[in-house]
């Protein structure tokens, strides 16, 4: 009923906006040309945006352009060119306006404002960071991800392709709730997929990305627009180059990484549009010292751009990678084994804007997309084995004969992967303004389909396949597939001397699955937007709104566990061995119950510039609801143990024959000898485990962030910039789970497994006492820029500092600390809290499990009682709940950039360059440990013709 409700008002307040009559009936033109100054020459192919609405043109080949349908008012004009300044051109509209003539300036270090840092776009809504092209090269990324170093308290790291590169936004230093799963990014609008992945819930690897061919990096750490769906914690958008350009080569290198790269945007004339190609061969090496672990990048990119009619823009492009991680074989280890991961990608993408400029419509677009990645792992492993080895790779529940495996062995593991998602959407653009008032109102739906055509997980040679080992072919699994509809409406509009600007938009979001019980998963996103520009000088903003994010195959797809024991085994004719194993399927539940995970973000933030001071400071509170996990529990099950009847003489090639649903083995010399059945030697009764995905408790995480940007030192031509984060975050999962070791041995019966399953409030850590954990973090960034117009020079120094770095184990059940004071040889509580942390710890479980499937409270009664002792989980060490953390701890990184005349620039870098790297001791366990970076440097030239 409530989705019947939501269709209701969705199209309600589409249509109510779609014919509400009160719009300024006063229309005008502004038509103007684009130039650049030196030659006065035009620039074909210049956007020009008019901020605030939907209204848009592109240049001509003559730097021409025309913008109808504009209502009376004030507007600014947004004009931008590849490898030309933006420019922002305020214009009052009260009739038409004609030869207008803009002029943008060549983007080079002669420029007095290069941009070198992360910028806030003006009168942003939400928490935004744009990482301009100037930035980018400054920084001499080597992977997309190593612009986190420019977010408010960021902190540089070594370039290290041969690892993944993920984002993890606003994480607060931790993983828990799988922030870095929900961060999402997308290149020219083709989301990076993650979601038909089988492999853990890690993030989008970004190591395939082309870095020379981005021209900026979006950063969206508030809440976002109803458009965007499928994230929780933010969004990162890479935008690659589009226009014309000269050739560019570019060639870097540093210790490990050795980068070529060109990029050509080409003017087909007579408005017949642009070609833009790219390609880049990058190579990284994971040690100086054993260079046979190398990941190589082979990025490349090709678009085609064009306005037909002056209405209708066309953009087509496809990026991709060819590459991936080669560990040959290294002559100091041993000899033969090697390990190849394809990291193979391509990803499409088309988009058709058509400016109608109607009374009942702006724009209308339309996009689709293709993302594929082919992600194959070859393992070339060497066994070796001192004798036999049994092998059970059965997949049905039932007695089975185990193969055996050689003494000494290559066996060959491939994991192949290769998701494949669809995607394709219509949006609906619509801006009037009403006297005093401006709407624009964005409408769409989208559909996305998720799949892998992988063949999974398998041995080249089956029989060489380690004991227990399982296929899984991927191509089982049925595609996922998404439909969204989306509203959001903006508003601005002065309320006396200030300006308010508001925006309130909802997602709607249907999953289903074919072939599964997910097939009615419905979900609802409201999200709000608020800015009140105050005066020219202060602004307040503020936004709260819900994100989902959608599983991944990950957790709607569990791996089919066994669980083999071996049930009978004998020797024959000197040194063989045979084996008979009962092998279990874990039984994989469907969870009715599953929904999706979800961020419920709010953020409250102040902007000032004042006296030459741009100040940000926004404060953040987000919960993770629902997050992804799995749960499991555990029934009992039984079965027979054999041995060799009393007097039975083996013979020397004895013939088997095993009943796989009994278990009995019979055996017998030849074919003319009776079968002999052998004995029963015990019924052992154990448990065997249920999966299913499922969801955690919530993960609160809160914080600051703060960029100060100074005004320059004229003198010394010198700013200063300095940025800092505060996060906070704290989770307790005392969720029920089950636990068994399978191996333990009943306490009063022989031969037997252990007869209880303990069920603890501990979510899923069974590793430690405690089920939560609490951090603080503060980290600030003071970076000194020097601007030297006339030498065509700059240079960034930044000093980075972890200044608190803290955290606690946490242990709570129904308000009261569950984990309890032990001394390191008894189980038996003594008294105290947990916090003082210098103690050994303990839990009891608050149930356990019997052999009939009978659940009992656990009390002081079993916790005195030997035979339950195994259910008491005890802590490794006496400081589990000590408060930890570090000292403060520096570093400092140089960046310089020199452009020799028009062709050709210089940068160089030098991470940690003073080599400051002291040893920081735990507050908990006094063990010393390094975290700034090693001293790392890098060169890169880039020359344009």
């Amino acid at each position: 009923m409530k989705y019947c409700l939501f269709n209701i008002a969705f199209w309600g307040l589409l249509f109510f906006n779609l014919f509400e009559a009160a719009a300024n009936s006063n229309i005008y033109t502004i038509s103007g040309r684009v130039t650049e100054p030196k030659t006065n020459s035009p620039l074909p192919g210049a956007s020009i945006l008019i901020k605030g609405t939907y209204l848009w043109a592109v240049s001509n080949q003559k730097g021409e352009f025309t913008i109808q349908g504009v209502q009376e008012g004030k507007y600014n004009l947004e004009v931008s060119f590849l490898g030309y300044v933006p420019a922002t051109i305020p214009v009052n509209v009260h009739s038409n306006i004609k030869n207008l003539h803009i002029e943008l300036k060549e983007n080079t270090l002669a420029l007095d404002d290069v941009v070198v840092t992360a910028q806030a776009p003006k009168n942003e809504l939400n928490t935004t960071l744009t990482i301009g092209n100037n930035a980018l090269e400054h920084l001499q990324v080597s992977n997309v991800s190593d612009i986190s170093a420019l977010l408010p308290g960021g902190k540089t790291k070594v370039p290290d392709l041969t690892t993944n590169n993920i984002f993890s936004l606003r994480d607060g230093g931790s993983t828990v709730g799988n922030a870095a799963f929900g961060t999402a990014v997308e290149v020219d609008g083709v989301r990076i997929g993650n979601n038909g992945s089988f492999g853990n819930m890690n993030g989008a690897d970004t190591r395939n990305i082309t870095v020379a061919d981005i021209e900026s990096v979006e950063v969206i750490t508030g809440v976002p627009s109803a458009e965007y769906g499928d994230l929780n914690s933010g969004m990162v958008k890479i935008h690659t180059r589009k226009g014309k350009t000269p050739w560019n080569i570019l060639l870097s290198i540093n210790p490990r990484t050795e980068q070529v790269s060109f990029s050509k945007g080409l003017d087909l004339g007579n408005d017949k549009g642009v070609i833009n190609i790219n390609g880049e061969w990058t190579k990284a090496t994971q040690k100086l010292v054993s260079p046979y672990s190398s990941y190589t990048r082979r990025g490349f990119s090709a678009g085609y751009s064009n306005t037909f009619s002056k209405v209708f823009r066309f953009d087509i492009g496809v990026t991709g990678n060819i590459g991936g991680m080669n560990t040959k074989d290294d002559p100091d280890a041993y000899s033969g084994e090697y390990n190849k991961v394809r990291d193979n990608v391509f990803r499409a993408n088309t988009s058709l804007a058509w400016l109608l400029n109607k009374s009942w419509v702006t724009n209308l677009k339309f996009d689709a997309s293709v993302y594929y990645n082919d992600n194959n792992s070859h393992a070339h492993t060497f066994y070796s084995y001192a004798s036999e080895q049994p092998a059970v790779h059965a997949t049905q529940e039932g007695y089975f004969m185990a193969s055996k495996l050689p003494y000494t062995y290559f066996a060959d593991q491939i994991i192949d992967s290769k998701e494949l998602d669809y995607a394709a959407s219509l949006k609906y653009e619509w801006n009037r303004r009403f006297k005093t008032v401006n709407s624009n109102l964005k409408a769409g739906v989208q559909w996305k389909a998720t799949g892998n055509v992988g063949e999974g997980e398998y041995y080249k040679d089956p029989s060489l396949a380690p004991n227990g080992y399982r296929p899984r072919p991927y191509t089982a699994y049925p595609y996922m597939h998404n439909v969204s509809l989306y509203a959001e409406e903006s508003l601005s509009l002065p309320v006396g001397n200030t300006l308010l600007r508001l925006m309130a938009g909802v997602r709607w979001e249907h999953l289903f699955i074919k072939g599964t019980n997910y097939k009615n998963l419905n979900t609802l996103s409201p999200r709000f937007n608020a800015r009140w520009q105050l005066n020219e000088h202060i602004a307040i903003r503020g936004g709260w709104g819900i994100t989902e994010k959608l599983p991944s195959f990950y957790t709607l797809y569990l791996k089919q566990e066994y669980r083999d024991i071996q049930t009978f085994g004998f020797s024959y004719n000197n040194n063989e061995s045979s084996y008979i194993y009962y092998s279990q399927p874990y039984t994989l539940l469907h969870n009715e119950n599953l929904r999706w995970q979800r961020n419920q973000n709010s953020e409250l933030g102040i902007d000032v510039h004042i006296a030459r001071t741009r100040i940000s400071l926004v404060g953040y509170f987000n919960r993770t609801k629902l997050p992804y996990k799995y749960t499991s529990s555990y029934n009992p099950f039984s079965y027979d143990v054999l041995q060799l009847p009393e007097g039975f003489t083996m013979p020397t090639n004895p013939q088997i024959n095993v009943d796989n649903q009994t278990g009995m083995v019979y055996i017998r010399d030849n074919a003319s000898s009776y079968w002999t059945p052998m004995d029963v030697k015990v019924t052992d009764q154990t448990f065997v485990k249920s999966t299913s995905p499922d969801n955690g408790m919530d993960v609160i995480r809160r914080g600051a962030e703060m960029i100060v940007d100074f005004p320059e030192i004229t003198p010394i031509r010198t700013q200063f910039r300095l940025d800092a984060s505060y996060a906070y975050t704290k989770y307790i999962d005392n969720s029920l789970s089950y636990y068994y070791q399978n191996g333990w041995s009943h306490t009063s019966l022989a031969n037997r497994s252990y007869q209880y399953v303990g069920i603890y409030a501990n979510g899923d850590n069974l590793s430690t006492t405690a089920n939560g954990k609490r951090t603080h973090s503060l980290d600030a960034n003071i970076t000194a820029i020097t601007r030297i117009p006339k030498a065509r020079l700059i240079i960034s120094c930044r000093l980075e500092a972890s200044l608190v770095k803290r955290s606690q184990n946490i242990s709570e059940y129904k308000g009261k600390e569950y984990a309890f004071n032990v001394s390191e040889s008894s189980n038996a509580q003594t008294g105290g809290s947990i916090y003082n942390g210098d103690s050994y710890t303990a839990i009891w479980p608050v149930a356990y499990l019997d052999l009939n499937n009978e659940m009992h409270p656990f009390t002081s009664a079993e916790a005195e009682n030997p035979e339950f002792s195994y259910l008491i989980r005890k802590s490794g060490n006496a400081y589990t709940f000590a408060a930890d953390g570090y000292d403060p701890y520096f570093s400092a990184n140089i960046n310089i950039t020199k452009e020799i005349g028009d062709h050709v620039s210089l940068s160089l870098n030098a991470i940690n360059f003073t080599n400051s790297r002291p040893y920081v001791k735990s507050h908990a366990t006094g063990v010393s440990a390094l975290f700034t970076p090693d001293f790392y440097y890098g060169l890169t030239c880039r020359i344009k013709f």
